[in-house]
């Protein structure tokens, strides 16, 4: 079929007046024509127009016939059935009320629980192509008794952990290490480095705020493809030591701070008694490369000696230091390199480094709180995770806890969907000689069901937008919940087109689910007693009693069970509400003061 034809169907679609009263008129001229003819044959009036009536055949018909030509049929049936669904519910206000609540308490409740799992598990970094960005990690042997777990992770920047056996993991590198790296072009297209500066002094026109920092190399904002709203990024030439230094903040640091004032960037600010100048603003979508932490400012990396003298230690800069695994490294990797590839190439460079270290390490030993290459048995492994989504931290601390979010919340739509099925059978009793009528005449139970269905679709799809409205407002309650006090978590839990699709999937599922046993039983009433309006009801006797009694058992059954769970945590919350930590904890504030920052 041609485009035109196509086009013209779509065009029918929605303006069927038009071709309808086009079509009336052409019926009319037929007729009157035939009629003509009639009379002139010496017919009277009357029979003239009967005649032309039955040589013409049935109207009606002849009209649905043409319908089916212009538009598509099946979009016409559905749209005459929505129309048809408003105004059974219309009519009956209060089970559309009760219903619509009933489910928009269930979908929200997953809803809200889905867009917390989209930020944290789902998402991908608002960069250019995240799918080709890799995070560097390796895993080594630790000798026992050199350095404990806990002193290595205190002094490393990057993620770093040791199971039971004595291995580690780690995602930091010393900077030579990343130069090593970087330098391997015909891997990757651009490779950067970032270390977190925590919570910074930031002083501008006299007032000083805390504000959350990271170093960042200069190929940073680059390497990612995240352009500024304002001003320029940092580049190269500011990552150098000696360079001036400079800053780039947020796009939500500068709209609460400054006001979205463009007269910010040029401006010299001091961040932990270090003049700096305020060179760019980042987009409004991008907080940096972990999610639940937005980033206020990046600095260059080569201002870590001045942002944080406290790590420079024996006069040594942390930038020719080979025991100091402070930076994390990423990198975007060439279009046709794989993964396996990748490794491979970079593996022996950075073996080899590291073999060059500890030969070093053995010749002159130095003291050093650091991790070192000669506290390591063998040889270490190099790795890459995916990093599209961003560092891991808090995936590996929600995943299971959101998870079961959704299957609690999962529990309370089943709840909803048999109370609204319940509420549906009810309902039949009212309309029981209604689709008996429409039954008797000659309307197929098939399409009663799809017009039965379309009402339960109509009833989830208002529930659904109802608790999309639920869930935006409860989204940020749970995000609070899930934040401490001094480690507040920033997600961006506003919904996008998958969780606007999820809740379509949902509502679409949920209308068919508690709509299709009540729908099909609804067609099957006894027609005799129906149009004599007896008392009975769809699928009466034992049959009736036994599916109705399954939906209250089973609605009962999971509120109990989703009662039971709800208690145990409640009682679990008390527990620590009420735990002996051994003094009194009312009025007492925790608080910290770092001198550092100030130049002290």
């Amino acid at each position: 079929m041609s485009w035109k034809r196509q086009f013209a169907r779509l065009r029918a679609l929605f303006a069927r007046r038009k071709p309808g009263d086009d079509l009336d008129a052409e019926i009319r001229c037929h007729l009157r024509i035939e009629e003509q003819e009639n009379l002139d044959a010496g017919m009277s009036p009357e029979e003239a127009h009967y005649v032309a009536l039955r040589r013409f055949g049935n109207a009606a018909l002849a009209e649905e016939g043409s319908r089916e030509v212009w538009t598509w049929n099946s979009l016409e049936t559905c749209w005459q059935d929505g129309r048809y669904a408003l105004r059974t519910l219309r009519k009956s206000p209060g089970f559309a009320a009760a219903v619509v609540v009933s489910l928009a308490l269930g979908i929200g409740a997953n809803t809200a629980i889905f867009s917390l799992i989209n930020a944290v598990m789902l998402k991908t970094l608002p960069v250019r192509d995240p799918q080709q960005l890799v995070l560097l990690n390796w895993a080594a042997q630790s000798v026992p008794g050199i350095m404990p777990a806990s002193d290595i992770i205190h002094s490393l920047h990057g993620n770093t952990d040791q199971d039971k056996t004595g291995r580690l993991t780690s995602t930091a590198f010393s900077y030579p290490v990343f130069e090593l790296l970087r330098a391997r072009t015909e891997v990757f297209s651009s490779a950067f480095a970032f270390a977190d500066a925590g919570r910074v002094n930031f002083g501008i026109d006299g007032e000083a705020r805390q504000a959350e920092g990271e170093l960042v190399s200069g190929d940073y904002f680059a390497g990612l493809g995240t352009r500024t709203v304002a001003g320029r990024a940092i580049g190269a030439a500011d990552d150098k030591l000696g360079a001036v230094p400079v800053a780039v903040i947020s796009y939500a640091y500068w709209e609460g701070r400054f006001g979205r004032d463009h007269s910010v960037v040029g401006r010299a600010a001091v961040i932990n008694n270090v003049p700096v100048t305020i060179i760019g603003v980042s987009p409004p979508e991008f907080f940096g490369l972990q999610p639940g932490r937005s980033i206020d400012v990046w600095l260059p990396l080569h201002a870590q000696p001045e942002i944080e003298p406290n790590w420079t230690e024996d006069g040594l800069s942390n930038f020719i230091r080979t025991d100091n695994w402070w930076v994390m490294v990423m990198g975007r990797l060439k279009t046709g390199v794989s993964e396996r590839q990748a490794r491979a190439e970079l593996e022996a460079a950075f073996n080899q480094r590291i073999a060059a270290q500890r030969e070093a390490a053995r010749r002159a030993p130095r003291k050093s709180a650091m991790q070192s290459p000669s506290s390591w048995q063998d040889l270490p492994s190099l790795d890459f995770s995916a990093a599209s989504k961003g560092l891991d931290y808090l995936r590996q601390e929600f995943s299971k806890p959101l998870l079961i979010l959704m299957a609690v919340v999962g529990l309370v739509l089943l709840i909803a969907c048999a109370n609204v099925a319940n509420l549906l059978l009810s309902r039949a009793a009212a309309r029981q000689r209604e689709i008996a009528v429409r039954l008797a005449i000659g309307a197929g139970r098939r399409r009663i069901v799809r017009q039965l269905l379309t009402e339960s679709v109509m009833l989830a799809l208002l529930g659904g937008l109802l608790g999309l409205l639920l869930a935006s407002w409860s989204t940020s309650v749970l995000v609070l919940f899930m934040s401490s006090g001094r480690n507040p978590i920033a997600l961006s839990v506003q919904p996008d087109l998958r969780v606007l699709a999820f809740t379509a999937l949902a509502s679409l599922f949920t209308g068919i689910l508690f709509g299709l046993a009540p729908a099909y039983r609804t067609v099957r009433p006894d027609l005799i007693d129906a149009l004599k309006d007896a008392r009975s009801f769809p699928g009466t006797g034992r049959g009736r009693l036994g599916f109705g009694k399954a939906l209250v058992v089973s609605q009962v059954a999971m509120s109990f069970l989703l009662l039971i769970g709800a208690g145990l945590f409640v009682r679990t919350l008390a527990n620590l509400e009420g735990a002996d930590l051994g003094f009194d904890r009312r009025n007492v504030l925790l608080f910290t003061v770092d001198g550092t920052q100030g130049g002290v």
